[in-house]
């Protein structure tokens, strides 16, 4: 049987800034503010902005709690969840029944800036690695120190096999264009997010 499930794609602002959840280090969250507007015989008109959390789980809620600030444009995609809860003072029906609140919030699978309101630049994600190959770097960075080819040495993303500049004006210019800088950027998840208290 196929899965039901109700995705969403949203364009909006942060309307707060991110924070880790008390209760569950893994998700972040903050809230989003979406206003449709619209053009009306060459006049653009605003309607009432709709206002929703987001999830954010994962490797996603740590770049999203390091990138995003209050004020941020953003397009938001994920699906829609919702829980409900008795508040401390519900309001009660004819029966004199308590109502249930219901909130409703979007789980993201991808979050990223809206390049129609501002600008960004991606950056190269820095790659892990493991103790033996940290230490055949270390090696090969000494061999290269020693050797002094041109600016190579020290230089991790320099790719195996490549010819280095010779003399020292070439190597100046060949550090100045080698990027070093990296974010690290995925996504991530847990199943359990209906089960956290209201934020």
């Amino acid at each position: 049987m196929a899965q039901q499930q109700m995705s969403v794609t949203m364009t909006g602002f942060a309307a707060s800034h991110p924070s880790r959840s008390d209760g569950t280090e893994d998700l972040v969250t903050f809230r989003m503010a979406s206003t449709p507007s619209w053009n009306s015989n060459g006049v653009w008109k605003e309607g009432s902005p709709l206002f929703i959390n987001v999830q954010c789980w994962g490797k996603l809620g740590d770049n999203v709690l390091s990138c995003v600030v209050k004020g941020a444009p953003l397009v938001i995609a994920g699906r829609m969840t919702s829980y409900s809860f008795k508040p401390d003072n519900p309001r009660k029906n004819a029966k004199g029944e308590p109502y249930f609140e219901e909130i409703w919030r979007v789980r993201a699978t991808n979050v990223g800036l809206d390049l129609s309101h501002s600008q960004s630049k991606w950056q190269r994600p820095v790659k892990e690695v493991d103790a033996a190959d940290a230490d055949a770097a270390d090696g090969a960075e000494n061999t290269e120190t020693s050797a002094n080819i041109g600016g190579f040495a020290g230089l991790s993303d320099v790719p195996a096999g490549a010819a280095a500049p010779v003399g020292g004006d070439d190597a100046a210019s060949h550090n100045d264009s080698v990027d070093t800088d990296g974010a690290a950027g995925s996504n991530g998840g847990a199943d359990n997010e209906d089960a956290l208290a209201p934020f």
